[in-house]
């Protein structure tokens, strides 16, 4: 017999117009740069006010992936949920984002999940009833400070790219690519890396980078592998400046040739800059430095999968 559902409800106040906030909900592509448990987000289609979406994102530590119906009010400013593809132990996941104005530039969100568990198993639903209190909380206090932080551009993430134009094969291309856990052996800025794979294109890599100081660092990144041309992550651990880093890899003509893309979106932590770079360093130094050091670590790496696809061939 199917129990009842549960219904949990989580609220924040936030300083900034009701208008904006509900702009921030809408577009979730800019999910990943703002709550802490997106990985990736995608608008699949869009019908008017009916959006189909993908999230892929942590619950609990675990990697999952869903696609939810979203039925868009902005006059109302509410957006109504429901995963029309579950990821286990959610049979049902539904719920409501609410926007309710203040004053001008305040506002109150509230944010509602009701769902069941798969076979209706006590100890799914707590399972779920976990995710959803942590993630929530984490999500309702990085939109507040997403939209509160607008007033301060400096520290607004950043983003740029770097790309690399060939004529081989751009499968190889990817192969390399996606192959996170070998780039050890194939990179030279890469001491060790380590790669567990999950279901639908999911990955974790696990790297210590060398610097150009000589010295190293960890950094743990989620994957989402779309081949044959697409790959896009987000660090969960991260360098030490770095409050927020997303990115993807792309693969795309560029006439005769194919263009291989690295793109970094990067937030710098203000508290880190001080300790990192010393007294008297800026928000700027620090964003010049990740743009130089990120920079050159991925045209070395697209350079790298060049080189490489270029001797598979060669050697077929």
């Amino acid at each position: 017999m199917t129990g009842p559902a549960r219904v949990d409800l989580h609220t924040t106040t936030i300083t900034s117009s009701a208008d904006a906030v509900y702009r921030r909900l809408e577009d979730v592509g800019q999910w990943s740069r703002m709550f802490e448990p997106t990985i990736h987000g995608a608008e699949l289609a869009r019908n008017g006010n009916k959006q189909t979406i993908q999230l892929w994102a942590t619950a609990n530590g675990e990697p999952k992936t869903w696609v939810s119906e979203r039925d868009l009010d902005p006059a109302a400013r509410t957006i109504r949920f429901a995963q029309t593809v579950t990821s286990p132990p959610v049979a049902e996941m539904a719920g409501e984002w609410k926007v309710l104005p203040l004053t001008e530039d305040s506002c109150t969100v509230e944010l509602t999940h009701t769902y069941r568990a798969e076979d209706d198993s006590a100890e799914s639903l707590a399972w779920i009833a976990r995710a959803v209190e942590t993630n929530s909380t984490k999500e309702l206090s990085a939109l507040r400070a997403a939209c509160e932080r607008d007033a301060d551009s400096e520290l607004s993430p950043f983003t740029f790219t770097d790309s690399v134009d060939t004529t081989v094969d751009p499968v190889l291309l990817f192969s390399f690519l996606d192959r996170g856990e070998l780039w050890a052996g194939r990179l030279e800025h890469v001491a060790e890396a380590e790669m567990k794979e999950f279901s639908d294109g999911l990955q974790l890599l696990r790297m210590r980078t060398r610097t150009p100081d000589g010295d190293s660092h960890v950094t743990e990144s989620y994957r989402v592998s779309q081949s044959p041309a697409r790959l896009l992550y987000k660090q969960v651990t991260l360098p030490a400046l770095l409050s927020l880093h997303t990115g993807e890899w792309t693969i795309t003509p560029a006439g005769e040739r194919w263009r291989v893309t690295s793109k970094h979106t990067v937030a710098i932590d203000p508290e880190a800059v001080p300790k990192v770079l010393g007294p008297g360093a800026t928000v700027s130094d620090a964003k010049q430095l990740a743009r130089r050091n990120l920079g050159n670590n991925s045209l070395r790496t697209l350079e790298a999968a060049v080189r490489w696809a270029g001797t598979a061939v060669s050697q077929r």
